[in-house]
């Protein structure tokens, strides 16, 4: 009995080594196993997740900043305009306006032309001269009839030369009517004609002519 005991207990010491072995092996393999394969399939959720709500939101973005950047174009566009000056500023720069400038300034009414929404048909430099110095110099030196003069000369409100062409008169800010002639080519107003026509200004139109119209020209 003594010899099987002393033969059997190696055989059980060397069974639960054995046991302890084996069980320690599949731990570890179920450990390895089960914490990479779970942590691997959530990281790759996650970012089978994430990349699509990425891409939106670049795509997103995009859109955003082409249209902000296409409403500031067009605001630019059609904030973008070209100031030409009153009809004094252009009169001006015509330059061949100097004795009616210099008569409205006597007349008192450079800011009316200034301002106010009118058609100025325009006597040359050249027209005046046709007057005679003594006819002018009567004219300075009468300031109710100079301003009665140039007011024969303002049109209301402004019009272009197509517009005065329809009508066979208008009636002037002096409150005067001169006769309108128009043969499809050459339009006359108050007996002159018109030589350059629709001159535009901020506030209205220059129509040159070639005549001073004095009231004994109304009709």
């Amino acid at each position: 009995m003594s010899r099987v005991r002393v033969l059997a207990l190696p055989l059980l010491v060397a069974s639960l080594l054995i046991a302890a072995c084996g069980g320690d092996d599949e731990t570890a393999t179920t450990e390895a196993t089960g914490t990479t394969g779970t942590t691997g399939t959530t990281e790759a959720m996650v970012e089978t997740t994430m990349a699509p709500e990425t891409t939106e939101t670049m795509v997103e973005t995009t859109m955003a900043t082409e249209t902000t950047e296409t409403t500031e174009t067009t605001e630019t566009t059609e904030t973008t305009e070209v100031a030409l000056g009153s009809l004094v500023d252009v009169a001006t720069a015509a330059g061949n306006f100097t004795t009616l400038l210099a008569a409205v300034e006597a007349a008192g009414l450079t800011e009316t032309l200034a301002t106010s929404k009118l058609t100025v048909l325009a006597p040359t430099d050249e027209a005046f001269a046709a007057l005679g110095q003594p006819a002018i110099d009567a004219l300075l030196a009468d300031p109710a009839q100079l301003t009665a003069v140039l007011q024969g000369h303002l049109l209301p409100l402004p019009q272009d030369a197509a517009t005065i062409g329809i009508f066979s008169s208008v009636v002037t800010v002096s409150g005067t009517s001169l006769a309108v002639t128009n043969d499809g080519t050459t339009v006359t107003i108050g007996g002159a004609t018109v030589t350059a026509a629709d001159i535009p200004a901020d506030n209205g139109f220059i129509h040159v002519i070639d005549t001073v119209i004095l009231p004994a020209a109304a009709g």
